[in-house]
This record gives C-alpha cells, sequence and structure tokens, in this order.
C-alpha cells in the first residue's frame, strides 16, 4: 500500500526545470530584468497525464533616482 510510481518523481523535475527555462526565456524576450512570486501547479489533464505550470511576473528595474 502507498509507494512511488518508479521514474514519476524525475519527471515531474524534469517538467519543472522545463517550464522554469521557458518562463526565463519569455521573460528575456520581454526585457526583463527578473521574475518575482514564481509559482507552480501540477493539474491531472487526463488519464496518466499530468501537467506543470510555472508563473511569475516579470519586472525590469529602475534607477532610483
Amino acid at each position: 500500500i502507498g509507494g512511488e510510481i518508479v521514474g514519476y518523481p524525475e519527471m515531474l523535475a524534469d517538467a519543472r526545470d522545463i517550464a522554469i527555462e521557458r518562463m526565463v526565456d519569455e521573460a528575456n524576450k520581454r526585457g526583463a530584468d527578473a521574475i518575482i512570486n514564481i509559482r507552480f501547479t501540477t493539474s491531472a489533464i487526463m488519464a496518466n497525464a499530468s501537467e506543470i505550470l510555472a508563473y511569475g511576473t516579470a519586472v525590469k528595474l529602475t534607477d532610483p533616482s
């Protein structure tokens, strides 16, 4: 009873890394200097399939003077 699905944690970690990479690439395309308030969510999209969403707020830093 219970246990871990072999390979599933690694697959989720890989998917999370890809989601972060895509988010950073998109922020860079928009000229952002940083991404704040990064969040992750997972959901089952069908039987035996899941998705990971990564989202945050891209910001552009300015000189306070």
